[in-house]
């Protein structure tokens, strides 16, 4: 990416990175270090035309096992996995003079 001017590193990441919750303790040390990655990765590919952008999912991702885990949920529950991708497609084309290095990402039901 470097020796062509530029590219993209989308992570994708959960609330957990910024707040544990219980029965979560491995999960929100993973989601933190990868947090602290991606700012480190963005704070020294930036200069070099390199965009890192972080995606926090604050919600349930609609997979198919999570769907056979949570049956009860309704639709509006769920972030859709094509919704995040959309959302990567948006950071990735950023203009370099307005880049994102975090964004939230949640179902509109979702009670935060």
């Amino acid at each position: 990416m470097q020796a062509a001017g530029g590219g993209s590193i989308i992570v994708v990441g959960a609330t957990a990175s910024r707040r544990g919750m219980p029965r979560t303790i491995a999960f929100a040390q993973a989601k933190a270090g990868q947090r602290a990655l991606a700012e480190s990765l963005a704070r020294t590919l930036w200069p070099k035309g390199i965009h890192v952008a972080l995606i926090i999912i604050d919600g349930v991702v609609d997979l198919p096992r999570t769907r056979q885990f949570m049956k009860d949920k309704p639709d509006s529950f769920f972030v859709a996995p094509d919704d995040v991708a959309n959302t990567a497609a948006f950071l990735a084309s950023q203009p370099r003079q307005a880049w994102t290095f975090e964004l939230e990402a949640r179902p509109f039901g979702e009670n935060w």
